[in-house]
């Protein structure tokens, strides 16, 4: 049996699940490059829901000296 809708629920948690991860690898990226992350940092990271800027932010993340880097517009 098939529940009308639940491709789309089952597309809403893979999206959900792969933007959390993305999340939690850009705060951890920042930790090991020794860039503090502050509440404001958590505060924004969490804000995010593109992952497309997510990855952004996480390249780089890895080359930055500070979380300003991370954030600049372009």
């Amino acid at each position: 049996m098939r529940i009308s809708g639940g491709d789309d629920v089952r597309q809403y948690w893979y999206r959900y699940r792969r933007i959390q991860a993305e999340r939690e690898m850009l705060l951890r990226i920042l930790e090991w490059r020794g860039i503090p992350v502050t509440s404001v940092v958590r505060s924004r990271v969490a804000a995010c829901g593109s992952q497309d800027l997510l990855t952004l932010w996480m390249r780089r993340a890895v080359h930055a000296v500070d979380a300003a880097e991370v954030y600049a517009e372009e």
